[in-house]
């Protein structure tokens, strides 16, 4: 009996036991989060540091007051789903001409400090969209050059479309946030996003398209896996916050290359889908903005069908409009394959029918598929076709690597008999281990190997992604002018890529 009871014991505190294992393992598998901003403070910190930098919550933009911060009690329409005590909120009310937004400069309430946030996953926040049909860019701020006494943050971005109105909440993977291309402070570090020393986070609200006001709530950084797309593409969050399921983005499984095999088709993409639809996304993402590109074009880029579009006669068709937009007086439309055809080799090649008249720049190119880690140039580029129409029997193919870019990067012009517009012509490349030869319409006109590199870098042994776009204006092609006609038109008809098998 005294055994029984002694084993019935036993078996009870081993149940006991077992049960709290259970529930420290469900405490373990729950999301963890840091609120950095729940603006529930009297008052918004804004400050200067030791090294006179701005610190708290900074608005900046074009003009004086273009971006106002207030807190704001969230009551009735305002008040978060599920609110049940009283909740203050950030509003930001915008009227930017070409650019403004605010910056969290994250601070121990006198100097500018640094958070690691190796630990979570994710940046979240709720915010409560103005239905301005544009974009608002969110930014992470890494970490600063050595000793710096300036603002050095490497700024990584991520946008939403402000196409809806209400709170949604929003947790964006820490993978999803590209490096910027366009600009960085001097001094940033190009080490990829590391996330040991965090400086900030900041918000900039869309461009030209009057006064509007947005509210954010609880930002914060979570192990969580996110309810948004890679870039572009957002998944709508409901009421609750707890948006649809992910669709990561699955990128084409390419063969790997055999150098001594014969040159087989692996993928293409020949633009057959009816007319009015949109670009293919199992491909291609279009990249929306409109701040010059690092070229100074004058276009914005957009995602519209207005500027990239399947015209139903196996042409995908890319077109640059006069027209204001969100600051710009051009559109146009500038595609990437970027985490969705990558690949190392091959013979790429492009049926296109260019657009003509001065000012007019289209181009079908690669740039290195580390790019967001690494950036331009040390990422590697080439450019398999350039175009400007000033010089109308002329295309380029040029390379741009870490010691050769911009005007000194290295390529050949090939002058055709007749403008090259005024028909549709095959630009590519036959990209091998350390040679790459130009070709048009089949015939090769430019090599390059690492020997011609005067001494450069060769960058072009691992996987790179294509580019296909028309800038208008910019450093190289010079502005339209009087005798340029719009709309222009890039027709292609196909993009397939060869490698050898």
């Amino acid at each position: 009996m005294f055994m029984f009871k002694k084993t019935r014991i036993m078996i009870t505190l081993l149940l006991i036991a077992l049960m709290a294992v259970a529930v420290t393992q469900a405490q373990d598998e729950e999301e963890e989060s840091a609120v950095l901003a729940d603006f529930e403070a009297e008052e918004l910190l804004l400050a200067k540091d030791s090294d006179n930098l701005d610190i708290g919550f900074v608005p900046w933009g074009d003009s004086v007051g273009n971006v106002t911060l207030e807190l704001v009690t969230a009551e009735e329409d305002l008040a978060l789903p599920e609110q049940d005590d009283d909740n203050t909120v950030l509003a930001v009310t915008y009227d930017i001409g070409s650019f403004g937004g605010f910056t969290h400069a994250l601070t121990d309430g006198e100097e500018w400090v640094s958070q690691d946030w190796t630990e979570f996953t994710t940046l979240d926040f709720w915010l409560y969209g103005a239905e301005s049909g544009a974009m608002i860019q969110v930014e992470i701020f890494d970490n600063r050059a050595p000793d710096a006494t300036s603002d050095s943050a490497e700024r990584f971005y991520y946008r939403i479309e402000d196409n809806f109105t209400g709170w949604q909440f929003f947790s964006i993977p820490f993978e999803f946030f590209q490096r910027r291309t366009d600009w960085q402070p001097s001094g940033a570090p190009a080490d990829g996003l590391g996330l040991d020393e965090v400086h900030g986070y900041s918000f900039g609200f869309p461009v030209g398209v009057g006064e509007f006001t947005s509210y954010i709530d609880n930002v914060a950084v979570s192990t969580g896996e996110g309810n948004v797309n890679q870039m572009g593409a957002i998944v709508e969050a409901d009421a609750e916050g707890d948006g649809e399921t992910v669709v990561k983005v699955e990128p084409v499984d390419m063969p790997e290359y055999n150098a001594d095999g014969e040159w087989e088709l692996v993928w293409s993409d020949e633009f057959d889908e009816e007319a009015g639809e949109p670009i293919n996304a199992d491909f291609w993402t279009c990249e929306v903005g409109g701040w010059g590109w690092g070229n100074q074009q004058l276009e914005h880029n957009t995602d519209r069908t207005d500027n990239v579009v399947h015209d139903g006669e196996g042409n995908l068709v890319i077109t640059a409009r006069e027209e204001e937009f969100r600051g710009n007086d051009y559109t146009s439309g500038r595609c990437n394959s970027m985490d969705k055809v990558e690949f190392t080799y091959g013979r790429v090649e492009a049926r296109i029918n260019l657009p003509e008249g001065q000012g007019m720049w289209p181009a079908f190119w690669m740039l290195g598929a580390d790019f967001p880690e690494i950036g331009w140039p040390e990422t590697g580029e080439i450019d398999i076709m350039e175009y400007i129409g000033a010089e109308p029997r002329s295309i380029h193919g040029t390379v741009h690597g870490p010691e050769y870019y911009g005007s000194g990067g290295l390529g050949a012009r090939f002058i055709n008999d007749e403008p090259v517009a005024d028909d549709f012509h095959v630009f590519g490349i036959e990209w091998q281990p350390e040679i790459i030869r130009w070709t048009f319409n089949g015939e090769v006109y430019h090599e390059l190997d690492p020997e011609r590199l005067y001494g450069g870098t060769w960058v072009f042994d691992d996987d790179f992604f294509m580019l296909i776009n028309v800038a208008v204006g910019g450093t190289w092609p010079g502005s339209p002018d009087e005798t340029t006609v719009f709309p222009q038109e890039m027709l292609m008809d196909w993009v397939r890529i060869y490698q050898r098998q």
